[in-house]
């Protein structure tokens, strides 16, 4: 299992994609406006056909697991068993942590968005986007542009 939440925030894994408001979580993901293909996390040029014609949109909440694997040997600052888990949400296909699980999720698992610790530093806590199974409760969806 994960260790407690340190106190302090070092840094944040993916802060200028990832939005919160509230208890709502969504990341900032790219759209080719040439060939319509969609990548996470943004980028300014299409690596399906080179186009710079390029905007961004907000993901839904949720997705839907694809795979998920658990990590028994830690590099420096993470605790293992720690899960990694593939994300299908709003047209692209992202890695994420699973926090507070030492158990891969199972594919088509419903999960949402969220922001937790993923490691730890001597400055504190390394923050980022994660997933976390979505139990019986509504959570709010539908791209925005």
């Amino acid at each position: 299992m994960p260790s407690p939440q340190p106190t302090r925030t070092a840094r944040r894994v993916g802060a200028d994609w990832t939005h919160q408001d509230g208890e709502r979580t969504t990341l900032t993901i790219t759209v080719c406006r040439t060939c319509s293909a969609r990548w996470f996390p943004p980028r300014d040029t299409c690596s399906t056909c080179a186009s710079t014609d390029v905007g961004d949109v907000t993901s839904d909440t949720r997705g839907t697991v694809y795979a998920s694997s658990v990590v028994r040997i830690a590099p420096r600052g993470f605790q293992a068993p720690y899960v990694l888990t593939y994300v299908d949400i709003s047209g692209v296909r992202l890695l994420a942590h699973s926090p507070g699980r030492d158990q891969a999720l199972a594919p088509g698992t419903a999960v949402r968005l969220t922001v937790a610790p993923i490691a730890d530093s001597v400055e504190g806590a390394v923050m980022s986007y994660a997933v976390t199974p979505l139990g019986d409760q509504h959570e709010p969806t539908g791209e925005e542009r």
